[in-house]
């Protein structure tokens, strides 16, 4: 059978790819009143045919099913889950993964690493799913922006032209750094052509400094601001490229995105998802009420796990995220939404199996359908090109050899993936706390999919 893109589906459906963006779209299909934009391509949809969502862990959970019952190929899928366990990338720091076909567990596996990790990792680790986060919060960016259409939307600028129409008026506090900055859009930051740098200082040992002209504490806030800066490190005071132009994967436009939204809402990032969509998919409440201060990394590793979910805040006084010193913020605490997202393999692939049943749990419509049906999609520049593979806050795989073009996927450092493939109806997680891999071995993570998608078809 003919594969089916994701462009063409939308071309299909009678809406325009060039341009496309939720203010451009009629607001019946971004407010599920109307007709659905589209089906999956070759999908059995088996999960909602059968209404099949599974309760949460502590009321027992996913259900398991027979592979070869389920027409697999026990042989190949086994294969597949020795691959992993078997891999340096795995065996070195351990690893957990997770495999969901047709609503049905077929695959678990975990292993401790010999050389660090969790010790013992087991299904009840939480490791911290790095920048698979930033898919996470593109879920909640998608709830606010139907919540809050009346006043926000992805054209909106994110700065604007002063502290009056900016959704970050605290970025006009001081001197605006770069005047590029007004010209940051929603839709810029959430695709990563914001024009802003990529490095991370977690572990920055250079000292800090403020830019001439500007004052206030060393935190995450003021960072992402570009009023201050570490030596020998790409800092935020100027843009990298003109918002729109280019690509650059980065986190910080999305943490000024999360203080947009704090700003409107009232609510910090991660509580504002869970009330609104992941109590609802079984997540447990420790995802919404802990909210971890530090970020353990103690090397280049920068391993991050523990026995209890949550998620990482910064931006405010305590807090050494984006390698801030703890120093006191007005700004305040948000949730880290570029990284540190702590959960089970089990539980993240609630979400990712959310993301396949395009928002919708059991009878309720929790996350708008055209919104994931776009944010799934390659971002399309204003002049109508998709030069990079990735939608909004989410990685479009559609080039992968022996695997379906609908693959999606959110990615994290470590390989803390998770794999969406709506034509096979299959949800992968994939958990790490290493990802050098020995010379000469071919990529894990594709690998790892080519090899189970292999047992299906």
């Amino acid at each position: 059978m003919k594969r089916i893109s994701r462009r063409q589906l939308l071309k299909t459906a009678g809406v325009g790819v060039a341009g496309l963006s939720l203010s451009s779209v009629p607001e019946y299909l971004f407010g599920g009143g109307g007709p659905k934009l589209r089906a999956q391509p070759g999908g059995t949809e088996s999960g909602l045919r059968e209404g099949y969502f599974p309760p949460s862990e502590r009321d027992g959970g996913w259900r398991v099913g027979d592979p070869a019952a389920l027409g697999l190929d026990v042989a190949k899928l086994r294969e597949a889950i020795a691959y992993h366990d078997q891999e340096y990338v795995t065996t070195s720091h351990g690893g957990g993964l997770f495999i969901v076909y047709k609503g049905h567990v077929v695959g678990e596996s975990y292993v401790t690493g010999t050389e660090g990790g969790p010790q013992p990792w087991t299904a009840q680790t939480c490791n911290d799913m790095k920048s698979s986060t930033k898919s996470v919060f593109g879920t909640a960016v998608g709830v606010f922006l139907d919540e809050y259409k009346d006043r926000v939307n992805l054209d909106s600028y994110l700065v604007g032209s002063s502290r009056k129409n900016s959704l970050i008026p605290q970025i006009w506090e001081q001197p605006l750094t770069d005047e590029r900055k007004t010209l940051i859009k929603v839709k810029h930051v959430l695709s990563m052509t914001s024009g802003h740098a990529s490095r991370e200082p977690w572990l920055a040992p250079s000292t800090r400094h403020l830019y001439k002209g500007y004052s206030g504490p060393f935190q995450m806030y003021e960072y992402c601001f570009g009023w201050w800066h570490f030596d020998g490190i790409a800092d935020h005071h100027k843009l990298m490229f003109q918002p729109g132009s280019d690509f650059n994967y980065s986190n910080y436009g999305l943490e000024q995105m999360a203080l947009a939204m704090r700003n409107i809402t009232g609510e910090q990032a991660g509580p504002y998802l869970y009330d609104r969509v992941l109590r609802h998919i079984g997540m447990p409440i420790g995802i919404r009420n802990n909210g971890f201060r530090d970020m353990p990394y103690f090397d280049n590793r920068e391993l991050n796990y523990s026995n209890a979910p949550g998620w990482g805040v910064g931006g405010g006084e305590g807090c050494d995220a984006y390698g801030a010193d703890k120093s006191h913020s007005p700004i305040g605490h948000n949730s880290v939404v570029g990284s540190t997202f702590r959960s089970t393999a089990r539980d993240f692939a609630r979400l990712a199996y959310l993301w396949l049943n395009k928002g919708r749990w059991g009878s309720r419509q929790l996350v708008p359908e055209l919104w994931l049906d776009v944010a799934t999609s390659r971002y399309v520049r204003e002049d109508g090109s998709t030069p990079m593979k990735y939608g909004y806050t989410f990685w479009i795989q559609d080039d992968l050899e022996n695997v379906p073009n609908d693959l999606f996927m959110s990615r994290g450092h470590n390989i803390n993936h998770s794999y969406v493939i709506p034509s096979l109806d299959l949800v992968v997680v994939r958990q790490g706390n290493q990802n050098r891999q020995r010379q000469g071995q071919p990529p894990f993570a594709t690998t790892l999919i080519q090899r189970i998608v292999a047992a299906i078809v």
